[in-house]
C-alpha cells in the first residue's frame, strides 16, 4: 500500500525524471561515429563537429523550461507553514 498523508487518502509521488538533454544525441552519435572511423582525426569530421555545435547554441538559447505547478504549490505550501 502507498503512504497515507493526514486525510487518508494515499499520497501521489511523482516519478523523477531523467536530467539528461536528449535535444542533441543524433549529432553527437554522428561525431563520435565519425570520430571512432577517422581515428580521432578531427578534420574528417568538421561537418559533424559543426552540427553539433550548432545544435548545442540552439539548445542553450532555448533556455529553462516554465515552472511547473507542482513548482508553484511546492513553493506556496512552504510560504502557509511559516
Amino acid at each position: 500500500m502507498g503512504k497515507h498523508g493526514k486525510s487518508g487518502t494515499p499520497l501521489k509521488i511523482n516519478p523523477r525524471r531523467s536530467r539528461g538533454n536528449s535535444e542533441c544525441m543524433e549529432e553527437l552519435n554522428a561525431f563520435f561515429t565519425c570520430m571512432a572511423k577517422s581515428i580521432d582525426v578531427e578534420d574528417k569530421c568538421v561537418a559533424e563537429r559543426r552540427a553539433l555545435t550548432n545544435c548545442a547554441t540552439a539548445a542553450a538559447r532555448k533556455g529553462k523550461t516554465a515552472n511547473t505547478i507542482n513548482y508553484h504549490l511546492q513553493r506556496i505550501s512552504r510560504m502557509l507553514r511559516r
